[in-house]
């Protein structure tokens, strides 16, 4: 779970996003007496505190008297040398309940610093944010999730209701179990849950390998059928298929540097997940299979620029190294021009202990956690690949700068409440899962509870 910053922990900013160019209430709503802005005892010095006649009922009382100034400082703007005085700002009075509340414009997109002072003391009490957006991505909420995992019906440790279970316990909006060779694991995980109401959203998927054994490799995210199962039934069909689709291509000119049959069988695949109803997805390209990168960097190349797939799984769980050689490259093709939507995988085949388990993650910025909605963000660029550094309380994120900005704020001041309460949510999953009689109930009861946290801190 998330380690909680100062501002989540201590504060709500509601909303924490708003509209640029357009005057928006906001409140600043208080997590605890030690942080209404409307106590006395919070303002006394520690030998004021341990003077027993400072707790008459007086000091105890509220104080609606006290005026606060706020400031807004845009991220994007240095401090220095100016003071605060040379940026906007609002006074207010702490309303009843302890919070402040203001009406501001934010303009362009950026973070804001909101700077509170005490106007009596003329001193900063502290610094909380809010993100102002333009209006493609004002509307827009934020899911994290992965399109790339394994049961123990592959090669992975764990039952699927236990991996999807993890998986919303550690902070995840989204998943597809992705089995290899195989789909029906993901219907099954499907059927398991169907009884109760979840906030997890589960989508059916498969790693693809035709034609088989050949060492290719691609996520089929929410395929309606499985193109595994299909080639095997219809084999002789599809190689056809494929050595007609090799023989063009061995006919350009960028032919020479590449094998046109392996080309031909990728680009085949990618064509029947996508008429199956799934995504397709480009996976760890530099992951080191057999002594050597799995794809050649000119095949790479060819399956990018052309936008053979959907996206780009350019981080995935298996290494730091076949991560650090994926960034590279996307940026080297984004240089060229290539436009590459992104997506981050764990490539999971365990959670307890976890093996490449909840280090890598998606940002989507889509209107709502169905499979159109998130892929069509996906494919239009409004999503971002995580890592993140466990032991560290660190991560990075990959994809478009504007993506990148946002997505950080995002990860300071939404998620921590977010995952805490998913972490709720997983541990009943898993108590379902495993035949516990009063989970069910508890699920139905905590259910919404994301939602309605979400609806404040986006105001939509």
């Amino acid at each position: 779970m998330r380690k909680m910053n100062f501002q989540s922990a201590n504060y709500e900013v509601r909303p924490g996003v708003v509209l640029s160019g357009q005057t928006t209430t906001v409140r600043i709503v208080p997590r605890g007496r030690h942080a209404r802005f409307d106590d006395k005892l919070h303002r006394l010095t520690w030998s004021e505190r341990r003077n027993p006649h400072q707790h008459a009922p007086e000091i105890l009382a509220p104080d609606s008297e006290t005026g606060y100034r706020i400031y807004f400082l845009p991220m994007q703007e240095s401090r220095d040398p100016r003071g605060l005085e040379a940026y906007e700002s609002v006074t207010v009075k702490p309303e009843r309940d302890g919070s402040l509340q203001f009406q501001h414009m934010f303009t362009g997109e950026q973070e804001y610093g909101l700077v509170i002072t005490a106007e009596q003391e003329k001193k900063e009490v502290l610094k909380l944010s809010i993100y102002s957006l333009l209006p493609d991505l004002y509307g827009r909420r934020v899911y994290r999730g992965d399109q790339h995992a394994h049961s123990f019906f592959s090669d992975g440790k764990e039952d699927p209701c236990v991996v999807a279970a993890n998986y919303r316990k550690y902070g995840y909006d989204y998943m597809a179990l992705t089995d290899h060779h195989k789909i029906y694991p993901s219907r099954l995980l499907l059927q398991a849950y169907e009884k109760v109401p979840l906030e997890l959203a589960v989508f059916t998927g498969e790693e693809v390998h035709v034609p088989y054994p050949s060492d290719i490799h691609a996520v089929n995210f929410g395929g309606k059928a499985s193109v595994n199962e299909y080639y095997v039934d219809h084999q002789t069909e599809c190689n056809e298929e494929i050595a007609k689709m090799a023989e063009t291509l061995s006919k350009t000119e960028e032919a020479v540097s590449f094998d046109a049959l392996q080309v031909a069988q990728r680009i085949w695949v990618a064509q029947k997940i996508r008429e199956f109803g799934g995504m397709p997805i480009l996976v760890h390209p530099h992951w080191i299979n057999n002594n050597t990168y799995n794809m050649p960097d000119v095949m790479t190349d060819y399956l990018l620029k052309n936008q053979v797939y959907d996206a780009f799984e350019l981080l995935g769980g298996l290494s730091v190294h076949e991560n650090n050689l994926q960034t590279a490259f996307y940026h080297e093709e984004r240089a060229k021009g290539c436009r590459i939507p992104v997506v981050g995988s764990t490539d999971s085949h365990g959670t307890e202990p976890p093996r490449c388990f909840n280090d890598i993650s998606t940002l989507v910025y889509a209107f709502d956690p169905s499979f159109e909605s998130l892929t069509a963000a996906i494919k239009d660029c409004y999503s971002v690949a995580v890592e993140e550094y466990q032991e560290e309380n660190q991560y990075r994120l990959h994809g478009p700068y504007r993506m990148v900005k946002y997505g950080r704020y995002l990860m300071e001041t939404y998620f921590p409440r977010h995952d805490e309460m998913c972490w709720e949510q997983g541990r009943l999953m898993k108590d379902y899962a495993l035949g516990d009689p009063d989970a069910e109930e508890m699920l139905r009861l905590v259910y919404g509870r994301v939602e309605r946290y979400a609806q404040e801190f986006f105001g939509y």
